[in-house]
This record gives structure tokens, C-alpha cells and sequence, in this order.
């Protein structure tokens, strides 16, 4: 594989716009239609490791700290390349980075299952990667979230 993961410090112009892109593409099947532009203004303050193959951005992870634990606010591969190992691929170059950050615990909400059935592949992959469950909020977006956490110690 030629593919390699870039860290990127609060993206703008052409990282922002292929991640935006991509956000765009997993609309309606993962996404609600506001998080292309949420994602936008997110990346303001927030930083992403992005996978670049054959000089296109492939997959990404949207991270930030918050109450000290580092979270993951954005996670998606381009619907073309999904089941090549890009996703863990990221994922492990981002729990690395935690690590080396000092952080602790890493975070990732995402859609309950229960709630749209496509979300159990994303648990599970989170399950793969040494996340656990830790809580469950009803009165999260639309109709409610999941808390997974991974020690990182």
C-alpha cells in the first residue's frame, strides 16, 4: 500500500475542503446533512490525521482535547475504498498520538446501533480497536449517542 498519514494542525483550504468532500459523501448513509458544514467550522479548532493515496485523501480523523481525554469528533473513508484498512490504519497512527501526547483515555461518541443499524459495524470497529461502552446519552443529538472510551495507559 502507498498510502500515507499526515497529521494536520487546525486544517484550512485544500486538507479542509477534501475532508469536507468526503463528509459530503457519507451523507445520508452515516452522516446527518449538517455535518459537512459542522465539520467545516469544527476544523478551526480541531486537528486530523488524513490518509492520502495516489494523491487523494482517502480517509480521515477529526480529533480534539476536551476535559482531558482526547476525543474523536469525525472519522470516515471514502465510500470507494472502505474495507482496505484505512480506517484502522488511522486509528492506531491516532491512538499512538494520544499516547505520545500523554493522554489517558481516548473518546468516541457515535449513533447507538439500536438507533440506525449501520452503526454497529462502527462499534464493532471501535470494539476492535480497544474501545469499550461507557455510557449512553438520550438527550444527545437527534436520538441519542454512545460513549466509547479506550485507555490509552
Amino acid at each position: 500500500m502507498s498510502a500515507a498519514i499526515t497529521l494536520h494542525q487546525r486544517p484550512t483550504g485544500a486538507v479542509a475542503d477534501e475532508i469536507v468532500r468526503l463528509a459530503t459523501l457519507l451523507t445520508d448513509p452515516w452522516f446527518t446533512p449538517n455535518v459537512p458544514a459542522d465539520t467545516r467550522r469544527d476544523l478551526r479548532f480541531h486537528d486530523a490525521f488524513c490518509l492520502v493515496e495516489d494523491d487523494r485523501m482517502r480517509a480521515f480523523l477529526v480529533f480534539t482535547g476536551r476535559d482531558g481525554r482526547i476525543e474523536i469528533s469525525l472519522m470516515g473513508t471514502d465510500p470507494a475504498c472502505r474495507g482496505r484498512g484505512y480506517g484502522s490504519l488511522l486509528m492506531e497512527r491516532f491512538l499512538q498520538h494520544a499516547r505520545d501526547l500523554g493522554y489517558e483515555q481516548a473518546v468516541a461518541m457515535t449513533v447507538p446501533p439500536e438507533v440506525k443499524p449501520t452503526y454497529a459495524a462502527t462499534v464493532a470497529f471501535y470494539k476492535r480497536h480497544g474501545f469499550v461502552e461507557a455510557r449512553r446519552y438520550t438527550e444527545l443529538w437527534e436520538a441519542g449517542a454512545l460513549e466509547l472510551v479506550c485507555d490509552l495507559t
